[in-house]
């Protein structure tokens, strides 16, 4: 069966790239170096047990490289399309500075013995393009995809496959991505333990997590104004919907209007502070809540307040249609997965970021 890999789906044409070192923890015995535009020299340390070195793919490696991902992908991809895909990914033709389309990077195992040459062992990809991401999880430019991670059966269990993960990810975050993502087979049981252990969660759009914080402080300013409206002012919303001034509401209706003041409150803390499902809740139900008193109003009112409910219902539509035309599209069978990095700490990184500045007025997540 297959071990700790995503199965190779997204077999697409791109380039490689020149990274450095990526930072991280990796399993004992197991350390990085990833080749700039040649494989650079590793010394193998004398030990008794083998040491593994992660690198740059290059063309040479590109027959062992098809042989592991055709073995993960049993047969789901062929075996002409995954030779296509490592040759793409094995090649190291960009500038130094440019930011590839996308790369490869590989496991090799090595015995202190000169009769055992350096055997490669696994393979993880990563597409830094956008036009090469999978869009129906709908990844925005900082958002590395992390896909075909494969280790050779012979070297299952022992730690290459989070070490080729963590690898990917560092090579990301130097190339200016903030978060990575990958997709799993729903039964590769393995994987998702390896995924979950790593940081790994179900996969949520930057943007779609900008646009809750969002909504959750305009209810707020909303929850804030319609208090001060009530108290201070001369409750003009409740008037336009047909409802009495404040001094006038009985002690149901004063209720009714005081939970309608707070809800927006609530739906920002929650927004703010608790988990995505959370906060999800707390502004539907800030929603229902302004929908429901709004339609109260149009069965006590008659029109002025069905005007009221008209306008509240098309808010709320509005509002639950951005958020579904900005969550990732599922596919069959499989978990899309994401995972937030630290900075985007390379050149890129720091690249990104200035156009960030330049462009969205200063505010970044």
């Amino acid at each position: 069966g297959r071990d700790m890999t995503a199965a190779a789906r997204a077999l697409v044409p791109a380039a490689s790239a020149r990274s450095r070192r990526p930072r991280g923890r990796h399993a004992r015995g197991i350390r990085v170096v990833v080749a700039t535009h040649a494989v650079d020299a590793v010394t193998v340390a004398s030990e008794a047990k083998p040491v593994v070195t992660i690198r740059r793919a290059v063309p040479k490696d590109v027959p062992v490289v098809t042989r592991i991902l055709s073995e993960a992908a049993d047969g789901a991809v062929s075996t002409q399309s995954l030779a296509t895909y490592a040759r793409e990914a094995a090649v190291v033709d960009e500038l130094p500075g440019e930011t590839p389309e996308q790369l490869a990077l590989v496991a090799e195992r090595a015995f202190p013995t000169p009769s055992d040459p350096p055997k490669v062992v696994g393979v993880v990809g990563l597409l830094l393009d956008d036009a090469l991401k999978p869009m129906e999880m709908k990844l925005e430019k900082e958002v590395g995809y992390v896909t075909n991670l494969a280790v050779d059966g012979s070297a299952r269990r022992s730690g290459i496959g989070a070490a080729l993960l963590a690898a990917a990810e560092s090579t990301a975050e130097h190339y200016g991505c903030v978060e990575v993502a990958c997709r799993v087979d729903e039964g590769n049981d393995p994987a998702l333990a390896m995924y979950d252990k790593n940081g790994y969660d179900a996969l949520e759009p930057r943007k779609l997590r900008r646009f809750r914080r969002l909504m959750g402080r305009l209810y707020a300013l909303a929850g804030v104004a319609h208090l001060l409206d009530l108290l201070v002012f001369d409750s003009v919303l409740p008037v336009t919907a047909g409802a009495p001034p404040w001094e006038l509401m009985d002690p149901t209706q004063r209720l009714c209007a005081q939970l309608w003041c707070v809800a927006g409150p609530i739906a920002w803390l929650c927004t703010a502070k608790g988990p995505p499902a959370v906060g999800d809740l707390a502004l539907v139900a800030y929603g229902a809540l302004e929908v429901t008193l709004c339609v109260a109003c149009a069965v006590a009112y008659g029109a002025v307040g069905g005007d009221a409910a008209t306008g509240a219902v098309g808010v709320q539509v509005a509002v639950a249609g951005c958020a579904l035309a900005m969550k990732p599209g599922r596919s069959p069978g499989r978990l899309s997965l994401g995972k937030e990095l630290r900075t985007g700490a390379g050149p890129a990184g720091r690249r990104r970021r200035d156009e960030a500045v330049d462009g969205d007025d200063g505010v970044r997540e």
